[in-house]
């Protein structure tokens, strides 16, 4: 069961997620302790950019979004399932590029994946997208929607923790 995400956190998250606020939802959602060391290299090396302020020097955080939250949980969930970095980096160029739609409004999107590829559908449209190809293992159905509400209701609960 996931933890209560803390109040202070569902507070802030209207004018963005500190790094430490990101490193908490992280943990109480998917149980996994994520280390400011992996954050900083996600940002360097484009994975997990922060949206709406990046770092500027001492005393200033960087900020993310609900979307970069959301990207990132991605991430650990399909690491958690066999999907290597390298890997997820071509799923989020492959978002960026040829589907923002998923990003911006992921609600009835549908991530599926078997440890090697990825596929996207949509649920409204009955669209699949097939991201990485050349497989033959079982797969995993990883509702977006679904990780959307359950992120939100998260960061308020958090914020009304405090």
């Amino acid at each position: 069961m996931p933890k209560r995400v803390p109040k202070k956190i569902r507070t802030r998250v209207l004018n963005g997620l500190k790094s430490r606020d990101v490193i908490e939802l992280m943990e109480a959602l998917e149980g996994v302790r994520l280390s400011f060391k992996h954050l900083y290299y996600y940002e360097h090396s484009g994975l997990i950019v922060p949206s709406i302020r990046k770092a500027r020097g001492r005393g200033v955080p960087k900020l993310y979004s609900i979307e970069d939250f959301i990207v990132l949980r991605w991430l650990v969930s399909l690491q958690k399932r066999g999907i290597s970095v390298r890997r997820f980096r071509d799923v989020v160029g492959f978002l960026r590029e040829k589907m923002p739609e998923v990003l911006r409004k992921p609600q009835s999107w549908v991530l599926i994946t078997d440890g090697y590829s990825v596929k996207f559908f949509d649920r409204v449209s009955y669209k699949a997208l097939d991201v990485l190809r050349d497989t033959g293992q079982y797969l995993f159905v990883f509702p977006v929607g679904k990780m959307i509400e359950e992120s939100e209701q998260a960061i308020k609960d958090f914020s009304l923790k405090e």
